[in-house]
């Protein structure tokens, strides 16, 4: 499975209808990682040409046999406590993410193993979170930044995967190389160009 980075994925009638989408659920705060969570997943609130898109372009990648199992929209903002994301895996049975920014006002850069990825606003990288190490870059938000995800999963109906030995503490040592290449990484706090 390769690592895909797609850009201009919605036209902006369907950004906004997703903005608009996500701003009318509640949401339950993650101190932890400076991040809110929708609640309910926001999948079966989502105009079906938006989930046919999403679709289309998972099988576009030759992955027919994967349904989309949910929908999660975040918000990561020093309003909700220091915004980070640790190397990790997922550890869950999915077998595909679509990791999509809807909305930024910050530059935070996503890094898979020992890879850097900056995504703008309707862009995404597609990966399976599963075996592919994810994180954030260290960065301190300043008030009023942003970065709005939405992380779209893929799986198997039928012969679920199950990648729960991946549930790892973030001490143990896979992570290291990727630990010591994340605190090396510079810090950078610019604000997101427009």
């Amino acid at each position: 499975m390769s690592i895909t980075l797609i850009n201009n994925i919605f036209s902006n009638e369907e950004m906004d209808h997703i903005l608009k989408t996500v701003s009318s659920v509640d949401f339950e705060i993650d101190n932890s990682l400076g991040r809110v969570r929708a609640i309910p997943a926001i999948k079966n609130l989502l105009r079906p040409e938006i989930i046919e898109s999403f679709n289309d372009i998972v099988s576009e990648m030759g992955y027919t046999s994967l349904n989309m199992s949910g929908i999660t929209y975040v918000e990561y903002s020093n309003l909700y406590g220091k915004p980070n994301l640790p190397p990790h895996f997922d550890g869950d049975d999915n077998d595909l993410i679509i990791n999509m920014q809807i909305d930024a006002n910050t530059v935070w850069p996503l890094g898979l193993n020992l890879d850097i990825y900056e995504l703008e606003n309707n862009s995404a990288l597609i990966f399976n979170a599963n075996k592919e190490i994810h994180w954030r870059t260290h960065k301190e938000f300043k008030d009023g930044e942003y970065v709005n995800m939405m992380f779209v999963r893929y799986g198997y109906l039928e012969n679920k995967s199950d990648y729960s030995h991946l549930n790892l503490r973030q001490n143990d040592s896979i992570f290291d190389d990727i630990r010591a290449f994340r605190d090396s990484y510079p810090q950078d706090n610019k604000p997101k160009m427009s």
